[in-house]
């Protein structure tokens, strides 16, 4: 006969993943003290697939305004326009109401999340009908700006 032995069970500990913003945040200039204002844009429903959607903003993300507005004129993709007239109107809302220096825009966060499917019925003959389905989704972005902190005091 097998005997067998009794083992206290000790359960291993997951390792959290080191976050992505580390790696994002060294092209944020580090010669001066920054402090970090924001400002939030969100735009809901629009007629786009998440994940084409999500390809133009892994592209603007941690960019400064000027060169993310850059990007989205030369890109090729359909999805881009949209995100386009978001930034435009996210940095008109930083210049206007906080007076924020265009210069000095970047992008911190740009998020996009899955919303409702549109249909539509097409008719088709013999009195059937066949559903069309439309992807939409919410996009989010978040502008900061760096001032500089005067030192004099």
């Amino acid at each position: 006969m097998t005997s067998f032995k009794l083992v206290k069970y000790i359960p291993r500990i997951k390792r959290k993943k080191k976050s992505g913003l580390r790696k994002f945040a060294r092209k944020i200039p580090t010669d001066r003290l920054l402090k970090f204002e924001r400002i939030f844009k969100a735009q809901k429903r629009i007629n786009m697939s998440v994940f084409k959607a999500q390809r133009v903003l892994d592209e603007i993300r941690w960019r400064y305004y000027e060169e993310t507005v850059m990007i989205l004129n030369l890109m090729p993709y359909r999805a881009s326009y949209p995100i386009l007239k978001l930034v435009y109107s996210a940095s008109a809302n930083a210049t206007h109401y906080r007076n924020f220096d265009k210069a000095n825009i970047f992008i911190t966060k740009a998020e996009v999340s899955r919303s409702t499917i549109m249909k539509k019925f097409r008719p088709r003959a013999r009195g059937r009908s066949f559903p069309i389905k439309k992807n939409m989704c919410h996009i989010t972005i978040i502008l900061n700006t760096s001032k500089e902190i005067n030192k004099s005091k």
